[in-house]
């Protein structure tokens, strides 16, 4: 055991003063095991549809608060919680899952603004933001902040109210949470307020709190995402101790090569590590 350890990890004659596993022949294996890792991820998905997911705790109430939170940071008046609006976000995040397709589109020609009008809700503007895989609010909130088109919608100081639509489901054969936002201005000036079940008093004069509503419950799972940057972080870490200990000898033993520094791999590595493990979760559309 001790000669294989010295063999892969420790430079010395036998191995040509380089460790087994920083020779190309066991680097070009690192990747070609994270390219399997990610075939069978997206093979298992097909398979087993349903196992993977990302676990999500974002509510409605949590969407609505920071919503509106945006919105007076910026000089807005909060919009009025639509419970017509809800339905109709509900009703395309549902829909989503049942064509299995992530677009305002569907495939079956349906837009956004056929949604409003299945639930009766007449408006002079209206506009709609989606995501997916995001596990909390804040990064969400944040990725629809620094983008133009989403921003435009959640700053818009035309819109009056919004509905909001969280459901769990299996979509492409991955378990996830879709947040459908519906906003509007009623056609006929009347702004709703509503008080759904579990209405919760606000606990200042900023808008009104809402309560959880159905198909809000945390999917367990396990994420793709995370699989990936585990087995990405293993394997880069494996490689960055290997060269930490081959720099260490060689300086010790004096020994001169005429490849890289060992200090400038192990930068680059750090580098694509941060990468991987900054990889962010999350789509919008």
């Amino acid at each position: 055991m001790k000669q294989l350890w010295k063999l892969f990890f420790i430079p010395h004659e036998k191995n040509n003063h380089r460790a087994k596993i920083l020779q190309p022949s066991f680097i070009g294996l690192f990747v070609a095991l994270y390219l399997l890792n990610q075939s069978l991820i997206r093979s298992f998905t097909i398979i087993k549809p349903g196992v993977l997911g990302y676990s999500s705790e974002i509510t409605i109430q949590k969407v609505f608060d920071q919503t509106n939170q945006m919105r007076q940071k910026n000089g807005l008046s909060a919009l009025h919680y639509d419970s017509v609006l809800s339905r109709s976000a509900t009703n395309k995040a549902s829909d989503m899952f049942k064509y299995d397709y992530w677009a305002h589109n569907s495939p079956q020609g349906k837009t956004p603004w056929d949604f409003f009008k299945a639930e009766g809700y007449q408006y002079s503007i209206a506009g709609e933001n989606l995501a997916k895989d995001f596990y909390d609010t804040d990064s969400m909130m944040k990725a629809w902040m620094n983008s133009p088109t989403h921003r435009e919608n959640i700053l818009n100081p035309k819109y009056q109210e919004i509905g909001i639509g969280v459901v769990n489901g299996i979509l492409n054969g991955v378990k996830t949470t879709l947040v459908v936002q519906h906003f509007g201005a009623p056609l006929n000036g009347q702004v709703a307020n509503d008080l759904p079940t579990g209405y919760l008093p606000p606990p200042s004069a900023n808008a009104k709190v809402l309560s959880d509503v159905v198909n809000t419950a945390p999917v367990k799972t396990i994420s793709p995402l995370q699989i990936s940057q585990t087995v990405g972080a293993i394997m880069f870490i494996v490689i960055i101790g290997t060269l930490i200990i081959d720099a260490y000898y060689t300086f010790k033993n004096k020994t001169y090569r005429l490849a890289g520094s060992s200090a400038g791999h192990v930068g680059f590595l750090l580098l694509i590590l941060f990468i991987v493990l900054a990889s962010r979760q999350g789509v919008i559309f």
